[in-house]
């Protein structure tokens, strides 16, 4: 099964226990997310035509990302891999920046499955984690 996996690399607070690498300079998203489309191209070939089954934005906090930027994101893939009509595209989202207007955006895109990543409900164990 072939599968395409996302680094969104952008964090709005990078967390005490976080080894993946990220960043809070979300002034640099634009340059990256053009910088991996490119990638994206330039690898095109490299899974031989085989169909896309699934597609996931990690990270980091892809959460970060706009519908318009993950549309964009998807259309490239899209326009450049053979993607599965029952393609699994998931996005890894951060409760705390989720709220019903974001939602709504993500309906007009093909992300079809949240991964959302909630480490604890309770305040103090949080606080420990450096986590909002």
């Amino acid at each position: 099964m072939a599968s395409i996996y996302i680094h969104i690399p952008f964090c709005f607070q990078r967390c005490d226990y976080c080894n993946f690498f990220s960043s809070t300079r979300l002034q640099q998203k634009s340059a990256y997310l053009l910088a991996l489309k490119k990638e994206l191209i330039l690898r095109k070939n490299y899974l031989e035509a085989e169909p896309i089954e699934s597609i996931y934005f990690g990270g980091g906090t892809p959460s970060v990302l706009t519908a318009n930027e993950i549309d964009d994101i998807i259309s490239c893939i899209s326009d450049n891999y053979i993607v599965s009509s029952y393609a699994e595209i998931t996005l890894e989202a951060n409760p705390n920046n989720l709220c019903e207007e974001y939602f709504k955006n993500l309906t007009t895109t093909r992300i079809n499955r949240l991964s959302i990543g909630i480490q604890s409900f309770n305040a103090d164990n949080l606080k420990i984690l450096g986590r909002i």
